[in-house]
């Protein structure tokens, strides 16, 4: 698998303080006839189950990967928002209904 962190991505963990990257998948009940709805949660912190994830180090980046996720070969990881409302962002990673 390939990673693509972005330059200021770089900066703002740096920043935060954060060496952690954890991709996770969050199930959203829904009352239609979807059942649920899949979104996928970011966090900059490390799992508490480690077990249920991949783990990779990228340019000194621990990246935890939930092994319910469906990935692309390329994953990218950028930031996304201004000023207080940064965030981390991925593409590459398919959400199955």
């Amino acid at each position: 698998m390939k990673f693509e962190l972005a330059d200021n991505l770089l900066s703002y963990l740096s920043e935060k303080g954060a060496a952690d990257v954890t991709l996770d998948l969050e199930e959203i009940p829904s009352n239609c006839c979807l059942g649920r709805l899949p979104e996928m949660k970011i966090s900059l912190e490390s799992p508490a189950n480690s077990d249920a994830y991949r783990h990779f180090d990228v340019g000194g980046i621990h990246i935890h990967l939930s092994k319910l996720l469906r990935t692309q070969d390329t994953l990218k990881l950028y930031l996304a928002g201004l000023g207080p409302f940064k965030k981390v962002e991925a593409s590459g990673v398919n959400l199955v209904l």
